[in-house]
């Protein structure tokens, strides 16, 4: 099982992915089976794809910044709260998640799934 640290970590790395719009560094830790869900209710998807569709849609400039520090669970799970920014159109866009991820014996993440809903966005 993963410990806190390992799984602190792969968060941070994770968004610092986003930040970087690197989607291979955010498909690398991923376990091959892993799946996506964001935001929830939208349905779950293989994160290859689903990270791929995603993070190759956002536009250029778009930050991750963390709201809280990482939290991280006993067992296999970790989660993060954090806000994202950007701009589409000429419409700033702020987006408030909270991303839970849950790891597998080998520390790679094999679910992931993006909790925030239509109050969670707001445009100026």
């Amino acid at each position: 099982m993963p410990n806190e640290a390992h799984m602190k970590a792969a968060m941070q790395s994770y968004l610092d992915a986003l930040n970087a719009a690197d989607v291979e560094g955010i498909i690398s830790l991923f376990a091959e089976e892993g799946t996506i869900e964001d935001p929830v209710g939208t349905g779950v998807h293989a994160a290859r794809e689903g990270l791929t569709r995603l993070v190759g849609g956002l536009p250029a400039g778009a930050t991750f910044t963390l709201d809280t520090p990482i939290r991280a669970s006993h067992a296999s799970g970790a989660a993060m709260a954090f806000t994202v920014q950007l701009t589409r159109d000429g419409i700033q866009t702020q987006i408030r998640s909270l991303d839970v991820m849950r790891f597998d014996e080998a520390g790679l993440i094999v679910e992931m799934k993006a909790y925030y809903g239509p109050s969670d966005i707001t445009t100026t």
